[in-house]
């Protein structure tokens, strides 16, 4: 247990049975669409992870079910992903400009003298590390608080719920550590699937394999991460509530 979470469960249930397995597999062909077709098979996938959201919600164990009813999973997932882009906007209003002044340097430094080159060269790179000094800053504390906003447009369905601040802040309030707890699951699953994928590429027969193992492993860690994210809002919402009626017990 961490937080009040169960590690074992959040590890195990998409792999657990056969029957858990075999849904696994057919969300690894969601995402390995995604190569091919942009957008719709990760809003699929965001809508699955909210499926799994809502068993935790339920007081239920969280179990891999059937991919079907896709036109309201793909509603789910619109939901999850609209509320993390415009929480995202801070970030984006930075990282988007930088992105196109990179993809444009190239092309500048071609049509100007080298002591040009250099010094245009020198500005970018001072954007550049401002930019992350800024980027950084945001980016972990919004990792932790976003996902309490998702849950809560998941639990409500309702996408302006994800902007209700004060119902969700209380919530991740009562449960600060939990919401850290499940950020830190999800990092630690990262960095070691990461060191995995990099003794993969550095095997070159089984390098060929990795096309694969890339959709089982971004999907593994989506669900890995919204079953320890429910987990911890559920736990929140519970410590309000007996806030609450401890409050009015005691008025």
């Amino acid at each position: 247990m961490l937080a009040g979470m169960d590690l074992n469960q959040i590890f195990l249930f998409p792999v657990k049975d056969a029957e858990a397995r075999k849904h696994f597999l057919i969300g690894c062909l969601v995402v390995l669409a995604s190569f091919v077709i942009p957008i719709v098979p990760y809003l699929a996938l965001f809508g699955y992870s909210a499926r799994i959201a809502k068993q935790i919600f339920n007081s239920e164990e969280p179990r891999m079910i059937p991919w079907d009813d896709w036109g309201d999973m793909i509603k789910d997932g619109l939901r999850m992903f609209g509320v993390r882009m415009i929480y995202s906007i801070p970030m984006l209003l930075i990282a988007i400009p930088l992105m196109f002044m990179g993809l444009g340097l190239p092309i500048l430094l071609e049509n100007v003298s080298s002591s040009d080159a250099e010094a245009i060269f020198s500005i970018f790179m001072v954007l550049m590390l401002g930019a992350m000094c800024l980027i950084i800053p945001l980016s972990l504390p919004l990792a932790v608080i976003i996902p309490a906003a998702e849950m809560h447009a998941v639990e409500k369905d309702d996408f302006a719920a994800g902007f209700k601040f004060r119902e969700w802040w209380q919530i991740f309030r009562a449960n600060l550590s939990g919401f850290i707890a499940s950020f830190a699951i999800y990092y630690g699953a990262t960095m070691i699937l990461t060191v995995f994928m990099q003794i993969i590429i550095a095997t070159l027969i089984l390098a060929c394999l990795l096309p694969l193992i890339l959709p089982g492993i971004t999907l593994y860690l989506s669900l890995v991460m919204y079953a320890a994210i429910a987990q911890a809002y559920k736990i929140g919402k519970e410590k309000v509530t007996q806030t609450e009626t401890q409050s009015a017990l005691t008025a």
